[in-house]
């Protein structure tokens, strides 16, 4: 039994390391800010390159949220799964994402180090993410 659990254990890093751009592990220390207000309800999960996903399932209002250090334009995931408050996986390295704003010219100003990255949302709004 010991080596059962070796073994799937085993697998599963390995499955890990080998997609470490695309599974997102949540980071429960992690906090949101929208214009300078600290933000409840949204989980943060971040991947090896520090890319940041965020999620906010809570009606009104529902999210989700991810902002990649290659393209640094937030946009919603095309394709994502998830287990509940744990890890999510990506399509892709480079995950696919819809535009938020889909008309007019939107600048996002990201800025992105490995213990903050902060954006305009579409809406005008300022949103920074504290990692820890």
């Amino acid at each position: 039994m010991k080596k059962l659990f070796l073994l799937a254990f085993v697998v599963l890093m390995t499955l890990i390391v080998l997609n470490r751009q695309r599974v997102y592990v949540r980071d429960p220390l992690a906090t949101v800010y929208r214009n300078d207000v600290k933000q409840s309800g949204v989980e943060v999960y971040i991947n090896y390159s520090n890319d940041v996903l965020l999620e906010k399932s809570a009606q009104p209002g529902a999210y989700t949220l991810l902002v990649q250090h290659w393209n640094q334009m937030p946009g919603s995931p095309a394709e994502l799964k998830c287990v509940r408050w744990m890890a999510c996986l990506a399509d892709a390295d480079h995950a696919t994402t819809l535009p938020l704003n889909a008309g007019g010219k939107y600048d996002p100003r990201v800025a992105m180090t490995n213990r903050e990255v902060s954006f305009v949302a579409c809406d005008g709004a300022k949103m920074r993410i504290e990692l820890r």
